[in-house]
């Protein structure tokens, strides 16, 4: 849950369900870096985790690429059709789920959104020039990229600090020393004020890696908030 307040005043204004929030400002981050940094001609996509965050990640990459197709993985198959089948409906695309972990060798963009603490797929899986989302693993137990990806892409970060204090997905390589923190190329606020490069060419792999920061989710409430008070949404409430 999610209670926003007048900073002025100290006055509540709304209570709002967190996980919605969360869901909503962690996929048009991704979306931010997949349109800063997947190809301009992606056309693929793959989601591997069925939950509320992997709708918004492909809600977000089709809404900055021209998305045709999509790929759905997960543990429970029955989770994924049904999955598969709100998300063709919801973006009028194809969307099928993958019959084989070989399918993600055709996503362009691939979005990682589980709970995993190793891998979620193969680096063998990954082809030359595709983009990656890794936002599930938030602890430095956890990881869905495998170490060998990360080494071999251009990996940008939402805050470097909160990364490297919890992002599995970076602190198990650089434990490993497959990597240093040299490795990572910067933050996404560096990206978007042209302070470090984005994609330089076709076979470029990249890599975006998320944990969340509490400005993003207190941004994003802040546009619900306009929109519900523009449109009179809502239930109010007397305290």
């Amino acid at each position: 849950m999610m209670m926003i307040f007048d900073s002025g005043t100290g006055m509540p204004l709304a209570v709002m369900d967190g996980e919605v929030i969360t869901a909503m400002r962690t996929g048009a981050v991704s979306g931010l870096a997949t349109s800063l940094l997947a190809k301009k001609d992606a056309s693929i996509a793959a989601v591997i985790g069925t939950g509320h965050q992997g709708e918004t990640q492909l809600e977000a990459v089709c809404t900055v690429r021209a998305i045709r197709k999509i790929y759905v993985f997960d543990l429970q198959t029955g989770r994924a059709r049904a999955f598969a089948a709100k998300m063709q409906e919801k973006l009028h695309i194809e969307v099928v789920v993958a019959e084989s972990a070989a399918a993600l060798l055709n996503a362009d963009v691939i979005c990682t959104s589980t709970s995993s603490n190793s891998p979620v797929f193969d680096d063998v899986h990954v082809k030359s020039g595709a983009h990656i989302n890794g936002v599930g693993s938030y602890k430095p137990d956890m990881a869905e990229i495998p170490s060998q990806t990360i080494a071999r892409a251009k990996v940008v970060v939402d805050q470097l600090q909160g990364c490297l204090a919890e992002a599995g997905d970076l602190i198990q390589p650089i434990q490993r020393g497959i990597i240093t923190k040299d490795h990572i190329h910067g933050e996404l606020g560096e990206l978007v004020t042209g302070k470090i490069s984005s994609r330089e060419n076709d076979d470029e792999i990249t890599v975006f890696k998320s944990v969340g920061l509490a400005v993003q989710d207190l941004i994003t409430a802040d546009l619900v908030l306009k929109i519900a008070q523009e449109k009179n949404l809502g239930t109010s409430l007397s305290l």
